[in-house]
This record gives structure tokens, sequence and C-alpha cells, in this order.
């Protein structure tokens, strides 16, 4: 199993990536509503107000989309979510990666 993680910047495409992994099986995934490092520090930190610019195109607020999946989804996940979140120009559109998990467990009430 694999631990996928995408931060998606635009949150108009979230809808896309999760009716993409949907298609492919994956029916269970976790989103929570994520702040960059470069929004904080473009506007907390004086030390660091030279570099506003490189982050003046950043939201306020991402999405981050976490979900375990199987093996053999992996490869067509990561291509799914890459062709929904192509890059034009420059602009970034977010982050993709998965790491291997050893264990994995759903938790419910013990009733």
């Amino acid at each position: 199993m694999q631990a996928l993680f995408c931060v998606v910047n635009n949150p108009d495409r979230l809808q896309d990536v999760l009716t993409g992994l949907l298609e492919l099986g994956v029916t269970s995934a976790t989103i929570i509503e994520s702040q960059g490092m470069g929004k904080i520090v473009g506007e907390n930190v004086s030390i660091f107000a030279g570099f506003r610019d490189l982050w003046s195109g950043s939201k306020d607020f991402n999405h981050t989309l976490f979900a375990v999946i199987e093996d053999d989804q992996v490869q067509e996940a990561v291509s799914i979510i890459k062709d929904i979140l192509s890059v034009e120009k420059s602009e970034s559109r977010g982050v993709l990666f998965t790491i291997p998990v050893s264990n994995f467990f759903k938790l419910s009430d013990p009733r």
C-alpha cells in the first residue's frame, strides 16, 4: 500500500481529482484545507519581505488530499492527477507524492 498526498492549489480542480480517483476505484480519501509556507512567509515575516514577489500569486488556501491506496493503483492515480492538474505556463498547480505504508487500520466503534 501507498499513502498518496496531493496538494491542489486550485480549488476548482479538486472535484475533478476526486472524480478521477473514484473512477479508478479509490473510494476513501481525506481532504483538508491547507496553507503553504510561501503565503505565510510572504505576509508575516518582515525579514523575507524581499521574497514576497515570489509568492504573489499564491492562493489563500489549498486543499490537501491524502489516501491510502493499493500498490497496483499508484501509477494510474498519479497519471490521472497529473493529467487533471497539468501545468500550463510555469504556474504551480500543487504537489503530488506517495510514500510506502507498512500498516493500515480502519478504526471503528467497538460496539
